[in-house]
């Protein structure tokens, strides 16, 4: 076919390039000169536009000019200016374009037919700049070709369709430093090579056939893009984004037809398709040492499913389990080999699906399905910083990766890789599971992971000779929680041989899709109950046989996450703070000190250093305090009574065993009565309120940072009664006993993790029984000195306290049980007015590891 040559073009149809070239032309009104010829070399003034008739070479178009190349004209090293414009159309060609701030059009018009053009229109090595103020361009579309283009720093090719029903095509681009490729709807891109800082942005709708992305590059394909086909290669720290974007994007124009009347014209927004499960195919997948990243925009999350026909490499996956907390990203495999890895992030929040959260389950979750008949590919769990890891966080409970092979029958195995909990035998376990034949019964045995797992053969009599060794290294291991880290050599939980002729039917699937895998495998589920730590083993589909039991897994088996630990440590630590603070106020109003007939102003200061470990509850309190308090007497026929107030602030500091260190500010009102009889005994009562700004502050597995903060009230009292027996002149003994109650309101908090806790409201009851040694000195003198020692008994009676996890997971707050306390103290008073004391006292215990606490006061009577 041949092109019919146009002499003239109106100034309509320039200023149309005009405006898809950002308006560079300076005026729409004012027409261009038309020239047809310029000499090698010579740039092209503003205002002219170069119909070009046959052949240019080496021509520069600067700012506000245009060169035309068509009707199989050929214009060869033109240098393509900010401002300027060059149109490649109707078979014309661009050999060695310099694109530098300026921009290329290259296309065919609407309504030619191309179907027997030799050559469309084309352009063939050309190199994409930016200039220090505009972007360089070199955009293709409705048909035209780009070869071996290379786009540099502030460069862009960009492919797409405008009129016409196919789009631009890119062959062999190589695009290097910040440059970048577009592929809009329609657009081809073939073979392109993406290095240095360079991005590829391939749309819905868009065709990607071989890419190659290296070094730092990054490519991003959407989904609902067409099926990717070739090689695609992400090497060296290159990343391939998988992205799901807006979906409300577009407007549609829609009529509404009406009898008698014109119709009415409307235009809606692009219809968001809830259950759209985007997706994403990709015949050939591999590369060394590169990363496929599973994302979504933050207002509009969504998970992808990505089919990957052959899988190789070495490469990075970064899934997303919890954008929706229904689903996950999920990715399916033809035919793999190599060693790959997964990196998922710690989350506070649940990952089981919706299923599982609406009737309290506990389920694996599946991340992958590989179809692969030969071994398949392997994978293990690393963080994102590369580092390989053995669990991770999946809101309550700790997460590993595990295995089980799948038998499906005609259509062949298949092998599932999910996260399933983490168990204190985790180290002992396999994490891959056999795969077993349809309706072959197996004798169970269970890891305290969820997921099935077995060490026996089939009954048929032939046992299994060999069991693959774990999937993943031991190389980072994290801290488990403390009720487990004694009890790592207790074996896997295993049905009790009166119970072994209980057996498992498991049946695969005969069928395999590409993105359905997730739904079709065999998801084993234990129902927890919230007032009991059992679960109940129960299958997903009633279609599917499973596990039959009714043997029971203790929770406590399972690892909590470093988030759960600091939720509940900071449950019980308000009332530790209040107890302290209790225990020392009866040194400052001196009731072990020899009393003075008037009133008194009295201060002192706190420092206490406790370490607490039971079960979930790990961790080091310290704290530093001052109270300051004010008491006037009252003389009573037998004895003496004092009745007096005191507000007091503490910062504490709580370190956690697995990581962070949170923090609490409290303040405090209190009052309190002491009656001191003349024979000797005495009886006292404090009242007390404290105000808690908390701020929790932990570390998450494999180190992201969490935080919440919030605040809380405590109410508490304290009885005490003694008596004081007097030894000598100097000395005395002084058995007492002491009650305290307290409770710590309950609050609802939110982490930064999506974690959530429901502190229910914490009490304590606290009983102490003692006996005080004192002798005093210089009691003849205007100053003396009276020193002292005490032991106590000391049980927290309270062991029911509870706190509620993300909605599902109930756990206990049990600081119940006995301490011994040791105590002494020294009071000097000097003069008739100003007395000086301090105490110091060691509390240990089965769950207070140790207890520290020392106070420095002065009292003044007036």
């Amino acid at each position: 076919m041949r092109y019919k040559y146009k002499l003239s073009f109106s100034a309509l149809m320039i200023n149309s390039f005009l405006v898809q070239g950002a308006n560079a032309i300076e005026s729409r009104n004012g027409e261009l000169t038309t020239v047809e010829h310029v000499q090698e070399g010579e740039k092209l003034q503003k205002g002219l536009a170069l119909v070009l008739s046959p052949f240019s070479s080496n021509i520069v178009i600067g700012d506000g000019s245009v060169e035309i190349v068509e009707n199989g004209a050929t214009s060869r090293g033109s240098t393509i200016e900010r401002g300027g414009i060059q149109i490649v159309t109707r078979g014309g060609n661009a050999i060695e374009a310099k694109i530098r701030g300026g921009k290329q059009f290259v296309h065919e018009e609407e309504g030619l037919d191309l179907t027997d053009v030799e050559r469309k229109s084309s352009a063939f090595n050309s190199t994409v700049f930016g200039d220090e103020v505009e972007v360089g361009q070199q955009n293709v579309y409705d048909g035209a070709w780009a070869w071996y283009t290379k786009v540099g720093n502030g460069g862009e090719q960009n492919l797409y369709a405008a009129k016409r029903k196919e789009g631009g095509r890119a062959i062999a681009t190589e695009v290097s430093g910040n440059g970048r490729q577009h592929v809009l709807a329609l657009g081809e891109s073939y073979g392109t090579i993406l290095s240095g800082n360079a991005t590829q942005v391939v749309y819905p709708n868009g065709f990607v056939d071989s890419l190659t992305v290296n070094s730092a590059a990054k490519s991003w394909f959407h989904v609902d893009m067409q099926d990717v086909i070739g090689e695609v290669r992400v090497n060296g720290g290159g990343e391939l984004y998988l992205f799901a974007g807006d979906r409300t994007n577009h407007t549609t124009k829609k009529k509404i037809s009406l009898e008698g009347r014109a119709d009415e014209v409307i235009f809606e927004v692009g219809k968001r398709d809830i259950n759209h499960k985007p997706q994403i195919k990709i015949e050939d997948l591999g590369g060394q040492d590169g990363t496929v990243i599973f994302s979504s925009i933050l207002y509009d999350p969504r998970h992808i499913s990505l089919y990957v026909e052959r899988l190789s490499g070495n490469l990075h996956f970064r899934f997303n389990i919890s954008a929706t907390g229904a689903a996950s990203d999920y990715l399916s495999i033809g035919d793999g080999t190599g060693n790959h890895r997964i990196s998922v992030t710690d989350s506070g929040a649940e990952i089981t699906g919706l299923l599982s959260q609406k009737n309290s389950f506990v389920s694996e979750f599946p991340l992958v399905t590989d179809k692969s008949q030969d071994g398949g590919a392997n994978f293990t769990l690393e963080d994102r910083s590369g580092r390989e890891i053995t669990t991770v966080d999946g809101g309550t409970y700790q997460y590993r990766l595990w295995k089980r092979e799948r038998c499906a029958g005609s259509s062949g195995n298949a092998a599932i890789w999910y996260l399933g909990r983490v168990s204190r035998d985790m180290e002992r376990s396999n994490t891959e599971v056999r795969c077993m034949n349809k309706k072959t019964k197996v004798p169970l045995e269970l890891s305290a992971g969820s997921g099935l797992q077995s060490d026996r053969g089939v009954s048929s009599g032939r046992k299994n000779t060999s069991s693959r060794k774990s999937i993943s290294k031991q190389s980072a291991k994290p801290r488990p929680p403390r009720h487990l880290r004694k009890a790592q050599n207790v074996s896997n939980v295993s049905i009790s041989p009166s119970q072994e002729h209980r057996v498992a039917e498991v049946s695969g699937s005969s069928d395999f899709h590409h993105f359905s895998d997730a739904q079709q495998q065999g998801v084993f589920l234990a129902d927890v109950s919230l007032t009991s730590d059992q679960m109940i083993l129960r299958p997903v589909h009633k279609s599917q046989r499973s596990l039959r039991l009714s043997d029971t897994l203790s929770v406590s088996q399972f690892l909590t996450t470093p988030s759960t630990d600091a939720v509940l440590s900071l449950s019980v630590a308000p009332a530790m703070v209040f107890h302290n603070e209790i225990q020392t106020a009866r040194m400052g109003r001196g009731i072990l000190a020899k009393s003075k007939k008037n009133a008194a102003l009295w201060t002192y200061a706190i420092k206490s250093k406790e370490s607490i470990a039971t079960e979930h509850i790990d961790f080091k309190l310290d704290q530093t305090g001052l109270v300051v308090g004010i008491n006037g007497l009252s003389e009573w026929a037998n004895g003496e009574f004092y009745i007096g107030g005191f507000s007091s602030y503490d910062r504490v500091r709580i370190a956690h065993a697995r990581g962070g260190t949170s923090g609490i500010n409290t303040y405090g009102i209190g009052a309190y009565i002491t009656y001191l009889d003349y024979s000797g005994w005495y009886l006292d009562g404090i009242l007390k309120y404290n105000h808690y700004q908390n701020t929790l502050k932990a570390v998450s597995t494999n180190g992201l940072g969490i935080e919440g903060s919030y605040t809380q009230w405590a109410v508490g009292s304290s009885i005490e009664a003694g008596y004081r027996i007097k030894m000598s002149k100097s000395s005395w003994l002084q058995p007492y006993g002491q009650f305290t109650w307290l409770q710590v309101e309950g609050k609802e908090i939110k982490l930064s993790n999506e974690m959530t806790g429901d502190l229910r409201p914490f009490t304590s009851l606290r009983s102490e029984v003692g006996l005080s040694l004192g002798y005093e000195f210089g009691s003849r003198m205007a100053s003396s000195s009276f020193a002292y020692i005490t032991a106590a008994w000391l049980r927290e009676n309270k062991d029911n306290n509870h706190a509620l996890i993300n909605r599902r997971h109930s756990f206990t707050s049990d600081l119940s049980g006995n301490a011994g306390k040791l105590g002494v103290g020294l009071s000097s008073l000097v003069g008739e007015k100003l007395k000086f004391y301090g105490e110091a006292h060691y509390v240990k215990g089965r769950k207070i590891k140790q207890s520290f606490q020392g106070v420095v006061g002065v009292r003044y009577s007036f």
